[in-house]
Formats: C-alpha cells, sequence, structure tokens
C-alpha cells in the first residue's frame, strides 16, 4: 500500500532530490543516545534481514528510493549495508540512489590529523562568539557526549595541547584512498558524493584549494557531483558561500534544540538562510530527543529548508517519522 501524498521531491540543479531521505547511522549501530541503545544497533542491524525489512519498507511503501550511505570503509556493518542496498534494488526492481558520505582523508606529515586537536582548533576559532558559551556548548552538546568521556577528554586536550597553527601548510589530502574508495562502489548508484565534516577544518584553515582539488578529482576522475558536509554551519558556510569552489549543496545538522549546530543555533540557522546553494537538514531529531512533527515543523516551516535525513531503527519508527512529514510537508 502506498501513501496517498508521496514525497515531493525538488531540483538541486538539474537533479531531482527527495524532500525526505532515509539516513544510514542506525544501521552502522550510532544511535547519539549512549552505549546501551548503540549494543542494541549493532546487535539488530547485524542480521541483514533487518536493514532489509525496513529497506523494502521505505521503497515499496513510501516510495523512497534516496538514500544516504557509507563507504566500505565504515566500521564492520558498512559493507552489509551497501549488500542490503543491492539486494533490494535487485527484489523491487527499483534504481535507488545514494547520497554517498565520504570522510575526507586528512594527512599531516603522512599521519591523521588528531580529532581532539581538531576541535580545539574549532573552539579556537569560534571561541570569538563568547568563550563561555562556545566551551559550554561544546561540552554539552548531546552528541558530543554520546563519545565515551567526552567532556574530560576534550578539556584535557584543551589544557595540554595546541590548536593547529603552522602546520595547516603541510596539510594533505590522501587522494589514492579517495580513488581506491570510489572505484570499489560499481554496483551502487550514486546520486552525489557528500564530503564530510573534516570539510569544516578544510574551510576554517583556509585550505580550501584542498577542498576544490578533492572535488576536482571526484568530478574528473568519477562524474559525480558533491555535497558539503558541515557541522559548524555558522562558521564555515559563510566561507564556502564567498568561494568560487565548484559544489551543489550543503548538509548539516538542523533541529530545534540546536544540537550539533555550531557555533550557536542563531549563527547556523543565519548562516543557513542567506545560503544561496540548497541545504539537506541531518540530525533533524537532536539522537531522538524531538519529536517527528516539532521536528519537520522546524525545518520545512520555520527554516523553510528543502530536504532532511532522518535516521531510524525500526518499521514503527519509519511509519510514524514519515507519515508526521508528509503531514507537514502538505500543510
Amino acid at each position: 500500500m502506498v501513501i496517498d501524498h508521496p514525497i515531493p521531491t525538488f531540483s538541486i540543479g538539474k537533479v531531482r532530490v527527495p524532500r525526505l531521505i532515509l539516513g544510514h547511522l542506525p544501521f552502522l549501530g550510532e544511535s547519539y543516545q549512549g552505549p546501551s541503545k548503540n549494543i542494541y544497533y549493532n546487535k539488530k542491524f547485524s542480521d541483514i534481514k533487518n536493514i532489509e525489512m525496513i529497506l523494502k519498507r521505505s521503497i515499496e511503501k513510501y516510495s523512497l528510493n534516496v538514500f544516504s550511505a557509507p563507504t566500505y570503509t565504515d566500521g564492520p556493518h558498512a559493507s552489509k549495508f551497501l549488500k542490503a542496498i543491492n539486494n533490494m534494488k535487485s527484489e523491487t526492481g527499483i534504481d535507488i540512489k545514494l547520497i554517498l558520505c565520504l570522510k575526507i582523508p586528512i594527512l599531516l606529515e603522512n599521519k591523521k590529523i588528531d580529532d581532539y586537536r581538531r576541535w580545539i582548533t574549532y573552539y579556537n576559532i569560534e571561541k570569538k562568539y563568547g568563550e563561555k558559551i562556545i566551551l559550554e556548548r561544546y561540552l554539552n552538546d548531546p552528541v558530543l557526549q554520546a563519545r565515551e568521556n567526552w567532556k574530560e577528554k576534550f578539556l584535557w586536550n584543551l589544557n595540554n595541547i595546541s590548536p593547529y597553527s603552522f602546520e595547516i601548510d603541510n596539510l594533505q589530502i590522501d587522494y589514492e584512498v579517495v580513488k581506491d574508495i570510489l572505484s570499489k562502489l560499481n554496483e551502487v548508484s550514486i546520486l552525489y558524493v557528500e564530503l564530510g565534516s573534516e570539510t569544516d577544518f578544510l574551510a576554517m584553515c583556509n585550505r580550501l584549494d584542498l577542498l576544490r582539488n578533492l572535488i576536482n578529482l571526484i568530478s574528473n576522475n568519477f562524474r559525480y557531483k558533491c555535497l558539503l558536509g558541515c557541522h559548524h554551519s555558522g562558521t564555515t558556510i559563510p566561507i564556502l558561500e564567498s568561494s568560487s569552489i565548484n559544489f551543489d549543496g550543503y548538509i548539516t545538522p538542523v533541529n530545534k534544540l540546536g544540537v550539533m549546530m555550531f557555533p550557536t543555533q542563531q549563527e547556523s540557522e543565519n548562516a543557513i538562510k542567506n545560503a544561496t546553494k540548497p541545504v539537506i537538514a541531518i540530525k533533524p531529531f537532536a539522537g531522538g530527543r524531538i519529536s517527528p512533527t516539532n521536528a519537520f515543523e522546524y525545518i520545512y516551516h520555520k527554516l523553510e529548508i528543502k530536504s532532511c535525513m532522518i535516521g531510524v531503527g525500526s518499521e514503527e519508527e519509519l511509519d510514524e517519522d514519515v507519515s508526521s512529514a508528509v503531514e507537514i510537508l502538505n500543510r
């Protein structure tokens, strides 16, 4: 049974994109609600049939055929999810399109950059919005707190290491890793490649040259268009807006509670409203902390964002979320 009002679409250039997209993080074991829920997801989605049931319902009942997806390097469940996509493509006959989330492999002296030092660098740049306010937002963000001992580790690093500074001139991207990842995805249909939140780091460090080169490589070698993932939209989007980089839109956290909207919710809202390229919202439920109706009201009506990615852990959640989205979109 198909819903009476299918999910509408909108245009990003010549590409039609649904206004609701199914995310993939729950299938990889990430809930943003803490270890016990993560363990539950890991156990449940270790069985590929449980992934396939949700995907099949999304396709057959709700005509959703665009999903976000990991690469093969994103943990033990990533290959299982991509296999489930191919299985559903064969079973349903629907050409499933993916927005592929690609972490940017940034290197410094042939080593990966340190994640906490990267966050210290963000803090050093964003503290201009109010040192106390920004520190509180970093320490108390519910999604960041889902990381093990986030507060203790961040504060230790803040007091013991310096942000990246002169080293940024020596940053590199491991293009061979990117080419290897994308060359192994011939069996799936990629609508867009989303470059991950490392985009924030390259933008804030004024290494847009690396970002431009990466986008050109993906475009020239694989013919894929790119979206840019930002978790510091209030800082990063204005930088990208003033650049000449060729990309099609933004993917960024947007929710009523301001979770993962850095440096502040107000700055993020302002940047999103003033963006000249389309925005796709992620984390609309703030990790299960906002009801679907309130979440979609904020995104679709208050901020007038065109599209939204949702993560679901069950068919029941899928039904509730899609029904709420359809109701809000048809008001």
